[in-house]
């Protein structure tokens, strides 16, 4: 009985740590997508103004961003609709999809951002890729006893 209860509380814990990593995904997913320039840190990187950019090269670097606010908002569909249907079944199959979903897009973004950092000195934020990765590595580890759901 204890035991049951508690996978349940680690279920209910896990199912919400990844909904956040999936509101944050489309959030910022939707920010780049709707941004009419570069990000701070970007044009940081650039030591140009924004305005002093040829439009095509302006055109390209949205495109660019634009392209990286389509992956979040992609994983964060995709992890959605592996945590409405098939977690919430309990199939055990999900949760190392929701993993691989969400690391797919996480990790190569962290390097991203550790690279701009490290070679270019930019205030890029790569902190919260670390946050989201553990959050969902976290709730994988909280589901570790999955059962599928009779």
């Amino acid at each position: 009985m204890l035991n049951s209860l508690l996978v349940k509380y680690r279920f209910a814990i896990a199912s919400v740590l990844i909904w956040l990593v999936v509101g944050a995904l489309f959030a910022v997913g939707l920010h780049y997508v709707s941004s009419s320039q570069v990000m701070p840190y970007h044009e940081e990187i650039m030591e140009v103004p924004w305005t002093d950019l040829p439009p095509r090269v302006r055109m390209l670097l949205l495109t660019l961003m634009k392209g990286t606010g389509l992956v979040a908002i992609s994983t964060a569909v995709s992890l959605s609709l592996l945590l409405a249907v098939p977690f919430r079944r309990r199939e055990p199959w999900s949760r190392w999809a929701i993993l691989l979903v969400a690391a797919t897009a996480l990790l190569p973004t962290l390097f991203g951002a550790l690279r701009l950092r490290a070679e270019a000195g930019a205030a890029s934020p790569w902190w919260p890729h670390v946050v989201l990765l553990l959050m969902v590595c976290l709730g994988f580890w909280l589901t570790r006893d999955f059962k599928q759901v009779e």
